[in-house]
């Protein structure tokens, strides 16, 4: 386990930000959370990542070199001392800092930051980017799911990645005027700077992939099936589906079951632009999401997209279905006919993404990173550092930045 860093000397008033995770586990939420927190840094914000367990060994991602990185416990010992350790180091940590921020609405993260937020007498935020019902639902053991609930109707603020998120965080009782939208965003140019010079691939059958994490909300069973089915008739293509969890087993017992030898499970990937860039088409099969990160990287790279029309964050994404093919979710019909259709005749899905990433430009990353911080520093009473003042002021007059000119997108 790496030394706790010193806490971090700053002028008097200057905001400090400490995000809480309930572990590092690789996730599309985790590279939010991450990625907030080195645009902080790079903007003068002190900003420190907790995470309470040190799950080493497994998929793991990590702040960038510039981020302070704080690990509770060893998840090798004992839930009686790991979880109290874990919280304590936290406390600690939250002293040092004027906002405590949960980087997700479930989670064990959720309930320690609230309460080190409590025993320290800091705000709390919570960065909202799944349904809050559903996750509970899927995620939260029993015992658990009513002071969860409680944690995120008691939050000072709760900063939602989508717009389709606040009816479900407002109606479990956090009050409207502390409930705010500020969506994922991207930086086009460094995700395609970083794709580009790949040589080109050597197999001339149409790639089909998608990512996430193996479990049954992801409706990868629903794509294996549909696969399945195209190829049935002839439409030759492989399908890639890159990702780790506990849905693993149940998947290759499905692509066994189906004689489904074009489908490949190669587990975690830490380069899931390469996995994109490479694709004739990426497809999102889920039966929920909130605003899928992979989906907009898709965008921003120029890659063809069929998604499920499960959220409004993937309407909002996909412009209506003018920038990808929306289909109906748990249909594995629809989905056998959409990826029918792009491999019979792939031209209308590559015009539609050929106008992806002008269009994924309207996220930009550091202009969204900057409405998180104007959130933080209203609840802590905070000022921000001077030059980001004065560059919200001139996006929200010129419109950059102001959230009707993200579809979808509002502040509260």
């Amino acid at each position: 386990m790496p030394p706790v860093p010193r806490p971090v000397s700053r002028r008097r008033g200057d905001l400090r930000v400490l995000f809480v995770q309930g572990h590092l586990r690789e996730n599309g939420g985790l590279r939010v959370v991450l990625e907030l927190a080195r645009r902080f840094v790079a903007d003068g914000v002190a900003t420190t990542v907790f995470a309470l367990e040190d799950v080493s060994g497994t998929p793991t991602a990590t702040p960038d070199p510039s981020v302070p990185l704080v690990l509770g416990a060893d998840a090798t010992e004992p839930g009686v001392r790991r979880l109290p350790r874990g919280l304590r180091r936290l406390v600690a940590q939250a002293r040092h800092h004027d906002v405590v921020v949960s980087g997700s609405e479930i989670g064990h993260g959720v309930l320690a930051g609230w309460i080190a937020a409590r025993l320290t007498r800091r705000p709390f935020v919570v960065l909202a980017q799944g349904d809050l019902d559903e996750a509970v639902a899927a995620w939260v053991p029993p015992h658990l799911r009513r002071v969860t609930r409680l944690a995120d109707a008691h939050a000072d603020a709760t900063v939602c990645v989508s717009p389709g998120l606040v009816p479900g965080i407002v109606a479990n009782g956090q009050p409207a005027e502390r409930t705010h939208v500020v969506v994922n965003g991207i930086d086009v140019d460094a995700l395609r700077s970083r794709v580009a010079g790949q040589p080109p691939r050597s197999s001339t059958v149409p790639q089909v992939v998608s990512l996430g994490r193996l479990t049954p909300h992801k409706g990868f069973d629903l794509l294996v099936r549909a696969s399945a089915a195209v190829r049935a008739r002839g439409l030759e293509h492989e399908l890639t589906i890159a990702g780790e969890g506990a849905g693993r087993a149940e998947l290759e017992a499905l692509v066994t079951e189906l004689g489904a030898d074009h489908v490949h499970l190669p587990g975690f990937t830490d380069r899931p632009d390469l996995v994109l860039s490479g694709a004739d088409l990426y497809v999102c099969s889920s039966r929920t999401e909130a605003m899928p990160l992979t989906l907009l990287e898709s965008l921003a790279l120029g890659t063809p997209v069929v998604a499920t029309d499960c959220s409004v964050g993937t309407r909002m994404l996909l412009a209506e279905g003018d920038l990808g093919r929306l289909v109906p979710p748990e249909s594995v019909e629809a989905l056998t006919e959409a990826l029918a259709a792009h491999l019979s005749d792939p031209r209308p899905l590559r015009a539609a993404a050929a106008r992806g990433p002008e269009f994924a430009r309207r996220f930009d990353a550091r202009r969204l990173a900057h409405r998180h911080l104007a959130v933080l520093a209203r609840v802590a009473g905070r000022p921000l550092p001077a030059g980001l003042v004065d560059e919200l002021a001139g996006d929200l007059e010129d419109g950059t930045a102001d959230p009707a000119a993200v579809p979808g997108g509002q502040d509260g």
